[in-house]
């Protein structure tokens, strides 16, 4: 089994980093193979609405998401991370998300391959806006026929490495890891 993480945060070492790391580390221990992806550190454009996609069954653009278009075919298992920022996902999470597209067809469904397994990873600094991390997982399930296996995150999650003291969320996200496997 291949279970890939998405990393939605521009910052390196950050809370939901760590519960992404967390979550694949599950997942191998229950024997996948996992691999991360930092968007961050990746050149992905806007989705440009061109619709060439939907006339050619790829995207037209020539930029990293190719990388995660190639992932995603050969995962059974996806981990996606996003803090929430202004009461929303990363604007690196929501160019992955929008760059999606080109694996549907309007009146068809989604391209990708059925029976995948995901995990939604969260954190945020103050408030309470677990809802867009929910509406994530529903677009998820509901989009794409991923079988969400469970959300795991948290607020007070500002300070860098802050995670690291919420022992309940690790053991959260590394259950939810084996649990992709199994």
């Amino acid at each position: 089994m291949k279970v890939m993480g998405v990393v939605g945060s521009p910052r390196r070492g950050g809370n939901t980093e760590i519960l992404v790391e967390t979550v694949l580390a599950g997942a191998a221990a229950a024997g996948a193979d996992t691999e991360v992806y930092r968007l961050n550190e990746l050149n992905i454009r806007g989705c440009q609405a061109c619709d060439h996609c939907q006339e050619h069954g790829r995207c037209r653009q020539t930029d990293d998401m190719a990388l995660l278009y190639e992932a995603l075919l050969r995962s059974d298992g996806i981990v996606i991370g996003s803090p929430i920022y202004m009461g929303y996902l990363t604007a690196q999470t929501k160019l992955f998300l929008d760059r999606l597209f080109a694996f549907f067809k309007p009146g068809v469904g989604c391209a990708l391959p059925p029976g995948k397994r995901g995990v939604v990873v969260y954190s945020q600094g103050g408030g309470n806006d677990k809802a867009v991390i929910e509406a994530l997982a529903s677009f998820l399930a509901g989009a794409m026929g991923i079988e969400v296996k469970g959300i795991v995150g948290g607020n007070g999650l500002n300070e860098l490495g802050a995670v690291r003291r919420r022992k309940e969320l690790l053991e959260e996200a590394f259950r939810l890891g084996k649990e992709l496997v199994g």
